[in-house]
């Protein structure tokens, strides 16, 4: 008995059973779609199966058929087929790649089963069959290594099937010459895939005598995978290899009786055309483009006037020199396209592309070929898509072309052509799209001043055609209108396209603005305020038009307009912390724009007045603006010390300056702006400055106690006229606390000006402390004491004081002309040496009161008369002596009359008279 054989028996058995085992595990175990993991691991294994067995099988010799293997791969084959079919597509590469594995397990499974030498024919072509699937299963899935070894056993079948041949009958013979071309295509392909042209190139030289010999299917494999080797090339821009691999395709199919191929035939060997005329013309050689264009001519010949061909003729013109490029040629090929019957999806693509094309090259002609294709075979389809996207392409070609008025023309036509003719209007979108193209060329066009161009753009951009543009682009394209009437100065234009605006359009900030323009160049002040109004409520943030109007009115140089603009600017910076305001620079332009105004001559004194008001009133608001602290986006104050000493300096100027012109009360105002101003200075300034302000502190106040007691002097409402004097009284207080601070800074002649000016003011409250209400008499006659005792005291303080408390005086004790008298004389002696109209003054009423009381019966006493005829003679005189001459005629004229109401029988009047003669006056 052989025991090694038995041995190898057993340890085959053993093997064919562990293989069986492992097939049956493989089907009941299969993981899920989404177990990587699990199915990664079970490709492992199954590779180190198929290692095995493929060792396996070419190690055992002799000759066996074994059932249950054959059976076993055969239900492991159709698993595979039916798992790959209920998986369809949609798989991960790890059940991919599981798949193949088990379908090259399989048909190794197969192979070992009918291995030996006693094989059939039948047998043979079932195992090349399955070798040629599972090789080409292989190479789909990127499994070259397999597809290789079961390719190379697929070639060890057709040799033994080769060797069988004469014995073959026909069927068999036909069913391997099928094979063995099938095995030829896979080899080819593999060789291709592994990037392997030299042995492809052998391969091919093996199937050359069979071309004309195999059956049409394995020729149109042939040319499909000749074709696909030849498109890879030209993508990878290898030209010339994809030249020859494409001849060779279309070698392949023209080597069949062509009216006897199938229709996918057919249409692949046009394919196969078009990929060998495009990689002619790829060469950029002048054979290629000749044999470019014989392949077409040759097509053509076949194919007649197809849109295939006239796509291929596009090519071959685009493929000419640019120097030579035939637009017209190219246009008329687009025309003949045009006249197809029916437009699809991919024949509209196609069109829309090369209109493109031919725009590069001809602009004019490609918008002429595509106003055809519109008018003649989009808009018919009423496919609202098609007719947009030509309808865009359109106006882009149009406002990209140079403006002329025939380009637009022709815009404006094919609107019309759409407005007539489709059903739909244009969706929003697209008209969107139009509108910002068009916009472009507006904005172009009225930038470089061609208005006429400008206005014909926003005519056809407002056609009927692109109603769904929406308010906003067609308010933005009629402001543009306004924008050109205006630049051509033609008001009446610009305020009826104004008019012809939808209410919300009018108020929107911008066309608010163009109305403002519009009111300026009118003369409309009016107009111009309620815009001004209207844009600084809806422009609560930004300020641009503010300053734009502000800009507008300065240019029309109506300064008035440009102040109201201004106001609002500085309302606006009340809530603005950005740098977009800059208050102090507005306040600034207000105030040097409102104090021109007030300096022209050609205003009413009521608009002067207002004026003024209206400089209080801004000088008045820089205050709290200053009290806000407002700062820049660094955080810096803007309201720097310059900035106030810019608005102090100013508002003291104008006070000084118009003090005599201004009402009292708006000198007032100004003066206190001053002051609060002052009084917003930080602690920290130089001494200098500060002294500097001190002194401008004690001039206002001085300034407005002069003004607030002239008021009160000649107030008739009790109320106000006290208040005035409190005023003036605070006023005071505030001179005399700043000079109480600064005196030990001061220099003599400074002093001395300034203590003057406070024993002025002294006065001036010594007389509104005695306005007060007060009902004794001994207080005012104390009062009058300390006048009459006080030093260096101004006449018209003097006389003014004095002459109150004497008539509050007069008016509590109702005493007689005697006494009357005797209080004038005190008042006429304390003013005699100021200044002369106040004790001309108190003459005037003592020369009064004499001629009233004369004839009475209570006339003044004759010795008062005589001290003040006296008086007034002997002062008159004096003044003779210093040659006051007018003053000195004054005075003694006032003395002869009360001379005259002398009861002493008109001596005193003669005496007088004859002295009078002795005075030789100038004439």
């Amino acid at each position: 008995m052989d025991t090694s054989a038995n041995s190898s028996h057993s340890a085959r058995d053993k093997r064919i059973k562990s293989i069986i085992s492992f097939c049956h595990d493989l089907q009941k175990q299969l993981p899920s779609k989404n177990d990587e993991k699990a199915l990664n691991s079970q490709v492992d294994e199954l590779e180190n199966q198929i290692n095995a067995i493929k060792s396996y099988s070419l190690k055992s010799p002799g000759s066996h058929r074994h059932a249950q293997l054959d059976s076993a791969g055969t239900d492991l084959w159709n698993w595979c087929v039916q798992i790959k079919r209920e998986d369809g597509s949609e798989v991960s590469s790890a059940r991919k790649r599981l798949l193949t594995f088990c379908r090259v397990f399989s048909f190794l499974i197969l192979a070992l089963a009918q291995w030996g030498d006693h094989n059939t024919p039948g047998d043979l072509l079932r195992l090349e069959k399955l070798a040629i699937k599972t090789g080409r299963s292989c190479i789909v899935d990127g499994e070259l290594k397999f597809a290789l070894m079961v390719l190379q056993k697929a070639a060890e079948y057709n040799g033994l099937l080769q060797n069988l041949q004469a014995k073959l009958p026909d069927e068999e013979s036909r069913a391997c010459r099928k094979l063995e071309a099938e095995y030829f295509t896979l080899r080819i392909v593999l060789a291709w895939k592994e990037d392997r042209l030299d042995v492809a190139d052998h391969l091919y030289e093996k199937v050359q005598d069979c071309k004309h010999t195999i059956n049409p299917a394995s020729a149109e494999n042939f040319a499909d995978s000749f074709f696909e080797i030849g498109k890879d090339l030209t993508a990878k821009k290898n030209f010339s290899l994809a030249v020859k691999w494409l001849e060779r395709a279309y070698e392949f199919i023209n080597s069949q009786d062509l009216e006897q191929l199938p229709r996918e035939v057919i249409e692949l060997r046009l394919a196969v055309s078009q990929a060998l005329i495009r990689a002619y013309l790829n060469l950029n050689t002048t054979e290629g483009f000749k044999k470019a264009e014989n392949h077409v001519c040759y097509v053509e010949s076949e194919l007649g006037d197809k849109l295939v061909v006239l796509l291929l003729r596009l090519e071959l013109l685009l493929s000419s020199p640019a120097e030579v490029f035939d637009s017209n040629a190219y246009a008329g090929i687009l025309r003949r396209m045009i006249r197809s019957p029916e437009v699809s999806e991919s024949s509209f693509n196609l069109m829309i592309h090369h209109i493109r094309k031919l725009d590069d090259k001809s602009p004019s002609l490609a918008s002429s070929v595509l106003g055809e294709f519109i008018t003649l075979r989009v808009l018919p389809t009423q496919q609202d898509t098609w007719v947009e996207r030509a309808i865009v392409l359109y106006t882009q070609m149009a406002t990209t072309h140079r403006d002329t008025h025939e380009t637009i023309q022709e815009l404006g036509t094919i609107f019309d052509n759409v407005e007539a003719k489709l059903k739909n209007s244009l969706s929003a979108a697209a008209v969107l799209a139009i509108q910002i193209l068009i916009w472009k060329r507006v904005d172009a066009s009225f930038s470089q001043g061609e208005l006429d161009i400008t206005e014909k753009w926003c005519h056809v951009a407002m056609h009927p055609a692109l109603r769904n543009s929406g308010p906003a682009n067609t308010a933005k394209i009629t402001r543009k209108l306004v924008c050109c009437a205006l630049q051509r100065n033609n008001l009446d234009n610009a305020a009826e396209i104004f008019q012809s605006m939808s209410d919300s359009t009018k108020l929107e900030p911008m066309t608010l603005y163009l109305a403002y323009k519009l009111a300026l160049r009118c003369g409309d002040r009016g107009m111009a305020s309620d815009c001004l109004r209207h844009i600084s409520e809806a422009s609560s943030k930004d300020p641009q038009y503010l300053y734009a109007c502000c800009i507008d009115a300065q240019e029309a140089e109506d300064k008035m307009c440009a102040i109201e603009a201004l106001k609002h600017l500085i309302q606006k910076s009340e809530y603005s912390s950005s740098d977009a305001v800059h208050l102090p620079a507005l306040l600034r332009v207000v105030i040097r724009l409102e104090t021109s105004l007030m300096n022209e001559k050609d205003h009413k004194d009521s608009d002067r007045s207002l004026l003024i008001d209206d400089l209080c009133q801004v000088f008045e608001g820089v205050v709290p603006a200053i009290q806000r602290d407002p700062r820049n986006s660094n955080g810096d104050k803007i309201f720097t010390v310059e900035e106030l000493d810019w608005f102090g300096k100013n508002a003291y100027n104008l006070g000084v300056k118009n003090i005599n012109i201004w009402q009292p009360r708006q000198s007032i105002r100004i003066f206190r702006c001053c002051l609060s101003i002052i009084s917003q200075y930080p602690q920290d300034i130089p001494i200098q400055a500060a002294e500097d302000l001190s002194l401008r502190a004690m001039f206002c106040h001085f300034l407005m106690a002069t003004v607030h007691i002239a008021l009160a002097r000649s107030e008739d409402s009790i109320e106000t006229q006290l208040q005035d004097y409190l005023l003036m009284r605070n006023h005071v207080k505030g001179f005399d606390e700043e000079l109480e601070a600064r005196l030990n800074g001061l220099d003599e002649v400074s002093k001395n000006d300034l203590r003057m000016k406070l024993s002025t003011l002294l006065v001036f409250d010594f007389e509104g402390a005695i306005s007060k209400t007060c009902n004794n008499l001994s207080i005012f006659q104390a009062m009058a004491d300390c006048v009459l005792r006080a030093e260096s005291v101004p006449g018209q303080v003097l006389y003014s004081t004095l002459r109150k408390i004497i008539n509050q005086i007069f008016s509590l004790e109702h005493f007689d002309n005697e006494k009357l008298a005797k209080y004038l004389r005190c008042l006429l002696r304390a003013t005699l040496a100021s200044e002369p109209e106040y004790p001309l003054k108190i003459m005037e009423d003592i020369c009064r009161l004499v001629k009233q009381c004369a004839g009475s019966e209570n006339p003044i006493p004759s010795l008062e008369v005589e001290w003040f005829t006296t008086t007034a003679f002997n002062h008159g005189v004096d003044l003779y002596g210093i040659n006051e001459d007018e003053l000195s005629k004054q005075w003694i004229a006032h003395a002869l009359t009360l001379a005259h109401y002398h009861e002493d029988g008109g001596d005193l009047e003669r005496e007088l008279q004859k002295r009078q003669i002795s005075l030789k006056w100038d004439s």
